[in-house]
């Protein structure tokens, strides 16, 4: 059987661009990827990782980025990206005696027009930075915001229905910091109000032997494991140049 390597092929215009005496810059892209055979992993016999082919996906996205410089001591940075991903043809979950992927099918497993997994349709940042002179030196104080949308846990409906969708969250950091001459501390919180954002599901073995209630023995409800943002954490770095 012979071999399916995944192609992708992009059409993207951006920009970079300053404003306001190059205090402001604004940058972005638009494209559109077209993907074909992309490839993605699903976890197998035996609980091996199997790598699997598609057929045709499309990605279209726009990704925006902002620096403005409000005042002498004041910086802001923000971003955003927007994506509508999805299939552009059936995915049946079998190839031909080739090797490419089959997208003819009574039940396909993933119809065209459905969204592909990990992608949220929308993610942003803030961060917000304002520095000082203090005691002889440079100190700051910074926040940082950000947010991912809600998401899909895998390509396959089927599959996806017991995994669930990862939901949308948002984080906060927050830092200060001190330097003088060769030397600088920092204090920081990450993930200020500990948010459990979750990022990825599983299951020890094929979804619909380890995540449907009722087949397991050892799980009786069906286990589906989530592997969740960093919890909150609270740290000093000191650093020094030498």
């Amino acid at each position: 059987m012979a071999d399916v390597v995944e192609g992708l092929t992009n059409y993207e215009f951006g920009w970079k661009t300053t404003w306001l005496d190059n205090r402001l810059s604004f940058n972005g892209s638009v494209f559109r990827q077209d993907w074909e055979d992309f490839q993605f992993s699903i976890l197998g016999a035996n609980g091996l990782t199997e790598i699997k082919n598609a057929n045709q996906a499309r990605i279209n996205g726009a990704e925006f980025s902002l620096a403005f410089a409000a005042t002498y001591n004041l910086q802001l940075t923000a971003g955003a990206a927007f994506y509508d991903a999805e299939l552009t043809e059936n995915y049946c979950g079998f190839t031909d005696d080739d090797g490419n992927p089959v997208t003819e099918c009574a039940d396909p497993e993933a119809p065209e027009g459905t969204q592909l997994p990990v992608t949220p349709k929308m993610k942003g940042n803030l961060t917000a930075r304002y520095t000082f002179d203090a005691a002889g030196g440079e100190a700051f104080l910074q926040g940082a915001v950000v947010h991912v949308g809600d998401r899909k846990s895998d390509l396959r409906l089927a599959e996806r229905e017991i995994l669930g969708d990862l939901d949308a969250y948002t984080t906060v950091d927050v830092s200060a910091g001190y330097r003088r001459n060769d030397w600088k501390v920092d204090v920081y919180v990450n993930n200020l109000f500990d948010e459990r954002g979750e990022l990825n599901r599983f299951t020890q073995c094929a979804e619909s032997v380890c995540g449907a209630a009722g087949v397991v023995p050892e799980y009786p409800n069906g286990q589906v494991y989530t592997v969740v943002t960093q919890p909150r954490t609270i740290g000093v770095r000191f650093s020094q140049e030498f």
